[in-house]
């Protein structure tokens, strides 16, 4: 996840991914001054002032936090008050700038935009996953729909043949009523036709019974089966889900933090640096013009 002040750091003390572009050596640049030992008084009481206000602005600056994420949509704000204070810096009339100042500062903007810019990429690929991140919650919702459009149809069937089966138990015992009810005539009570077929007509009435009472235990059984099976698929399931959960938290909590606090930070400290180094080298070169 982002900078860490602790860890992450190059050799140079700067933070993984501020690194400057390397230069092509270059001559020694030459300052030319005026003739003479520079004015002292206001001018050096304003060179001053310059210099104090743009450190000032500079430390502001590496210190600035974001109040929130996503944090790249501050860095454009924050690189054009950078080029504000340094165009102040620069566009003074009682700075003298070289040619080492400009190389560094083109240097380390150059730098630290670069480390923005990769920042923005790694925050955006991250808010990509967490948005990516629902394979699992879809395959839940597949297999609940799935499931219940399973039971939906093995109702369905359970009905219909259950529906059929006691309509046939119902006209089974008209008939045994029917038996029971009719007149036993003079050749029934020498054949027993009659007994015959009330022994046949209970003997498929319970049959019939018996049958609407297997269909019901095949039916609740296929549905325990289906019921097992989609706790078990969906158990699996689950645990996919609460493992996406898990990442998804480690995402947000990583884009709680801004990456780009200690780039920043260093970005302002090394051009500090770069302004006092020019002023200290203005005033050993008019030390040395004195001389």
């Amino acid at each position: 996840m982002g900078y860490q002040p602790s860890a992450g750091r190059t050799s140079s003390n700067r933070p993984r991914g501020f690194d400057r572009p390397k230069k092509a050596k270059t001559k020694k640049a030459t300052t030319q001054h005026a003739s003479g030992p520079r004015r002292v008084g206001t001018s050096a009481q304003s060179t001053k002032e310059v210099v104090d206000r743009t450190i000032t602005g500079l430390e502001t600056l590496g210190s600035q936090t974001f109040a929130m994420a996503p944090f790249n949509q501050h860095f454009d704000r924050w690189l054009k008050s950078l080029g504000s204070v340094l165009d102040d810096f620069e566009t003074s009339k009682v700075i003298e700038l070289d040619e080492k100042f400009r190389e560094e500062r083109a240097s380390i903007v150059s730098a630290v935009e670069a480390a923005l810019k990769a920042e923005q990429a790694k925050e955006a690929s991250r808010e990509a996953n967490i948005m990516g991140i629902h394979a699992s919650k879809d395959q839940l919702f597949h297999a609940e729909h799935e499931h219940g459009e399973k039971l939906r149809e093995q109702a369905t069937r359970r009905d219909t043949n259950l529906k059929e089966l006691t309509s046939s138990v119902e006209a089974l015992r008209a008939k045994l009523d029917e038996v029971l009810e009719s007149k036993v005539g003079l050749l029934e009570r020498f054949t027993k036709s009659k007994a015959k077929m009330e022994e046949d007509a209970r003997s498929r009435l319970s049959d019939a019974e018996k049958g609407v009472e297997v269909a019901k235990d095949i039916f609740a059984e296929e549905l325990a089966a289906l019921q097992k099976k989609y706790e078990q698929e969906k158990g699996v399931i689950l645990e996919k889900v609460i493992a996406e959960r898990r990442e998804i938290d480690k995402l947000v909590a990583e884009a709680e933090v801004d990456g780009s606090v200690e780039v920043r930070r260093v970005a302002c400290e090394e051009l500090a640096g770069a302004v006092k180094d020019l002023i200290q080298r203005a005033k050993t070169t008019d030390k040395t013009g004195e001389d």
